[in-house]
């Protein structure tokens, strides 16, 4: 908890020092420029203020170590650069970047421009109506085994929230809470994991929950994962406040079903969420 609260303080420092703007989940498109020596992830922003990489570890992953995080899942760093954007990918604080800095393409043409079809939009504070209940970090796990189903690699630099969409009363009408940030316009594809998983890229992966399989079975809380005792992970606030839940309350005021098919039935209680569109 004391290295959730230090990380999430960098974040407000930073965004005190970028026109209260929440960072940048990454600068450019990551599945394709792992090699690229100028992309910068979101925990190599937020270095500077925290200065020690440790912070972004939870010490109850066993594997986030210099060695283990270091290897970059069997392609060993050439040199600092990308060092730091293997611990970056590896942190076991997993940003909420669907609300707070949603990365997407507008567009066919443009989702095969990797470098700069696909951008980032990132929340300013004022869009955030409750710190005190918006997520920003959740303990994360990078990959899990596909026979046994234990984590490895350490964590993963963003998670998925448990649900996307919410049915207005008044109209009826469904309403897309990730496109808040690109509102009017519409993204073509979302940073989303969805057609890796079997579910629409549109609607995302989300929680697989008891569905997730093979290379998609870290998903199946959305990339989050209870690392300490009673199955219980870290969770960071907007405010800064830290606090401990189970995978379950995670899911307060949203039915979370595979490929996020359940709708936010509470926006005053869904904690990931900006509670900016009703």
């Amino acid at each position: 908890m004391s290295r959730f609260y230090q990380v999430a303080r960098a974040l407000a420092a930073y965004s005190a020092d970028f026109d209260n703007y929440q960072p940048l989940t990454e600068y450019f498109s990551s599945w394709a420029n792992v090699d690229n020596p100028h992309n910068r992830y979101l925990p190599m922003l937020l270095q500077p203020y925290v200065k020690d990489w440790t912070m972004f570890r939870c010490p109850s992953d066993p594997n986030a170590t210099d060695e283990i995080l270091g290897s970059c899942h069997g392609r060993p760093p050439r040199n600092q650069i990308e060092r730091l954007q293997c611990y970056s990918l590896t942190t076991n604080l997993g940003y909420n970047y669907a609300y707070l800095s949603p990365v997407a393409c507008f567009g066919v043409n443009q989702c095969g421009d990797y470098l700069y079809g696909w951008r980032n939009n990132p929340a300013h504070e004022a869009r955030i109506r409750t710190p005190a209940n918006t997520i920003v970090f959740v303990d994360s796990v990078w990959f899990r085994n596909t026979r046994t189903g234990a984590p490895e690699g350490g964590g993963n630099w963003v998670v998925m929230p448990p649900c996307r969409f919410w049915r207005d009363p008044r109209t009826n009408q469904s309403v897309d809470t990730f496109t808040m940030l690109y509102t009017p316009v519409r993204a073509h594809r979302w940073y989303s994991y969805g057609i890796y998983c079997g579910c629409s890229d549109w609607a995302g992966a989300g929680w697989l929950l008891q569905s997730a399989r093979g290379w998609c079975l870290w998903l199946e809380f959305g990339g989050t994962w209870p690392w300490h005792r009673r199955e219980r992970m870290t969770v960071a606030f907007a405010d800064g406040h830290t606090k401990a839940f189970t995978p379950r309350q995670l899911t307060v005021g949203c039915d979370a079903r595979p490929c996020m098919n359940g709708f936010i039935v509470d926006p005053e209680t869904y904690m990931w969420d900006m509670d900016d569109y009703y």
